[in-house]
């Protein structure tokens, strides 16, 4: 059996992964904000994944820090360094934080390319506040290295340019992508996003 860890996105919910085809055996978790990890015996796990998408790569990547079992790691559309550099430049993501309302919120998931299918029905815009917070002021990640890493080309959420020049001196093994920040039209299985190649 398997175990993939999926570190979701800020403000989303276990639906943004529901129409992921579930065509491997693996138990699925997925860990969304506070990103508490449930308790897991992961001696019971021939393989362990543990995957980050959007600003879940920057909780996966504290995660992984401490992690001590084999395990393969997968970012997708983020890096370990969500403002500045190598994430949404820090003017933009004060911004957002400034300014957060339900208007912008649905606005958020239009210029990630998200289906508003996916938008939550229930939220809070104090959680959501509360949440880019908590990054902003967390403790800042250090260099790690991903074993693999999806792109999205056309994202606008965490530009693409920032991304890949972080994981270019970082992870051999990059896919880019023809999509915006939201991938899961493309990445549409897990067989796809775990495979040992990139099966487009």
């Amino acid at each position: 059996m398997q175990l993939i860890l999926f570190f979701n996105g800020w403000g989303m919910n276990e639906s943004i992964i529901s129409n992921i085809k579930k065509d491997i055996e693996a138990d699925i978790f997925c860990i969304n904000y506070p990103y508490k990890v449930p308790n897991i015996n992961y001696k019971n796990y021939s393989k362990i994944f543990v995957i980050g998408w959007s600003f879940g790569v920057f909780y996966a990547t504290k995660f992984l820090e401490t992690f001590e079992f084999p395990h393969i790691s997968i970012a997708i559309n983020g890096t370990p360094f969500p403002i500045g550099e190598f994430g949404i430049p820090e003017k933009l993501f004060n911004l957002t934080l400034n300014t957060l309302n339900d208007n912008n919120f649905k606005k958020f998931f239009v210029n990630m390319g998200a289906p508003l299918s996916y938008f939550p029905k229930n939220f809070s815009i104090d959680k959501l506040k509360k949440e880019l917070l908590d990054i902003k002021f967390s403790r800042e990640n250090s260099i790690f290295k991903f074993n693999k890493v999806f792109l999205g080309a056309k994202d606008r959420i965490i530009p693409f340019n920032r991304q890949f020049k972080y994981f270019k001196d970082q992870c051999s093994n990059i896919k880019t992508m023809d999509c915006e920040h939201f991938p899961f039209d493309i990445l549409n299985s897990w067989r796809i996003i775990i495979s040992e190649i990139f099966e487009f």
